[in-house]
C-alpha cells in the first residue's frame, strides 16, 4: 500500500528557499527537501513533469514554462510576485540530458537541447546580481563534459564563474548512496565566492555498498498490464505499478536469463545485483529478474529510490520518460547535506 508519509529522510524544522528548475519529477528536490531545503518555485516545460510535480510537492508554486524562451528577469520577477522579499539561498535542476548522453547515437551539434546550459547559466548570472544567491547545483550526464562537448561545459562554467562563483564538478555514482542501480551522474556546484570567500566545496562520494534489487523489488505483488482505458483506480497496489503487455516471444521462449542482454531491448535485472541504469528509450524497459516481463514504471521508481507514496501523472510513456530522466533523491539529498554542511547551515 502507498505509504502517507511524504519524507524520505529525518524530518526537519529547517527551511532553506530555493528555485527549481529543469525540475522533471522533483527527484533532486526531494532529495533537497530532506536535507532541509524548500523548493518555493519549481519550473518544467513538461505538462505531465508539472503535474507530478504538484501531486507529490503542493507546497511549491509548480510552473509550466519554457526556460530557452523566457529572460531571466522574468523568472527573477516570478520569484518577487510568489515568494516576496525572502531570497533564494541557491537554483537547483538538471537541464535535459538526452543530447549529452553517450547512449544517444544521434548526437549532433546543433542539438537545441544545449542550449538550455546557458539557460541556466544565465539564471544563475541574474539572480546571483539581483538576489545574492549562496550556491547553485546542477546535475547532468557525465557525457556533458566529454571531448564532444567539453566547449559547451567550458562555457557554461565560464558564465558561472563571472557571476562569482567557485565551480565544482564530480561524476558520482547513484549507488555509492544507496540506489539500487548503476547510475552515475555529473554534478556541478557553485559556491558565491564573495559571501564565502574561504569555502571550497567538496562533493560527497557516498559510502554505501552496492544495493541489489532485491531489496527493494522482492516482496512487490505482480503488476497491472498497461491498457487502453486504464485509470489509476484499476492498479490497486499502486497507481504506477504498470507494465507493458510482454508480446514478445522471448517472455515465454525461455531465450532470457537473469543478467543477460538480448540487445538493447532486451536487459534482463538479475536479484542479487544492482539494475542497469534506469534510462528508457523507447519504452526499452528492463526485463525483470523472473524474464516474465518488463518491469512496471513503480518498479522503476524504486530502483531510482523515490519512496513508496510518490506518484507519477500522465500517460504510460509519459511516465516512462519521467523516470528515466529523474535524479535519484538520495544522491540529491547526498550533495544537498554536503552543501549545507559546507556553508555552515544550521
Amino acid at each position: 500500500m502507498i505509504s502517507e508519509q511524504p519524507v524520505i529522510g529525518p524530518k526537519t524544522s529547517v527551511d532553506w528557499p530555493v528555485l527549481s528548475v529543469f525540475s522533471g519529477a522533483g527527484g533532486l528536490d526531494l532529495g533537497f527537501q530532506s536535507a532541509g531545503f524548500r523548493s518555493a518555485i519549481a519550473i518544467d516545460v513538461d505538462p505531465a513533469a508539472i503535474a507530478t510535480y504538484g501531486r507529490n510537492h503542493p507546497e511549491t508554486k509548480a510552473i509550466q514554462l519554457d526556460l530557452a524562451s523566457t529572460d531571466p528577469t522574468d523568472i527573477l520577477n516570478l520569484w518577487k510576485d510568489h515568494v516576496g522579499k525572502i531570497r533564494p539561498v541557491g537554483i537547483i535542476g538538471g537541464p535535459p540530458c538526452q543530447g549529452f548522453s553517450i547512449s544517444n547515437v544521434h548526437q549532433t551539434q546543433n542539438d537545441p537541447r544545449h542550449g538550455l546550459l546557458n539557460s541556466y547559466a544565465n539564471l544563475v548570472e541574474k539572480f546571483a546580481a539581483c538576489l545574492e544567491l549562496d550556491f547553485f547545483a546542477l546535475e547532468n550526464v557525465p557525457g556533458l563534459v566529454n571531448k564532444r562537448h567539453k566547449g559547451l561545459f567550458h562555457q557554461f562554467r565560464d558564465i558561472c564563474e563571472a557571476a562569482g562563483f567557485r565551480v565544482r564538478q564530480k561524476i558520482l555514482d547513484a549507488g555509492r548512496f544507496g540506489v539500487p542501480q548503476h547510475r552515475k551522474r555529473l554534478v556541478v556546484v557553485g559556491i558565491n565566492r564573495r559571501r564565502y570567500p574561504d569555502i571550497d566545496l567538496q562533493l560527497p562520494e557516498g559510502d554505501q555498498q552496492k544495493t541489489p534489487i532485491r531489496t527493494v523489488l522482492s516482496d512487490l505483488p505482480e503488476p497491472v498490464f498497461c491498457a487502453r482505458g486504464l485509470s489509476p483506480s484499476d492498479v490497486p497496489f499502486h497507481p504506477n505499478h504498470v507494465a507493458m503487455v510482454p508480446r514478445s516471444p522471448k517472455f515465454t521462449n525461455g531465450s532470457l536469463k537473469p543478467g543477460k542482454t538480448k540487445g538493447l531491448s532486451f536487459k534482463v535485472l538479475t536479484w542479487d545485483s544492482p539494475s542497469y541504469t534506469v534510462a528508457y528509450g523507447h519504452n526499452e524497459v528492463h526485463v525483470h529478474p523472473g524474464c516474465h516481463r518488463r518491469l512496471s514504471v513503480y518498479e522503476a521508481m524504486l530502483l531510482q529510490g523515490f519512496p513508496s507514496w510518490y506518484q507519477l501523472e500522465g500517460t504510460f510513456s509519459q511516465q516512462v520518460q519521467l523516470v528515466s530522466d529523474a535524479v535519484p533523491p538520495p544522491l540529491g539529498e547526498g550533495v544537498a547535506r554536503a552543501i549545507a554542511q559546507c556553508l555552515g547551515y544550521k
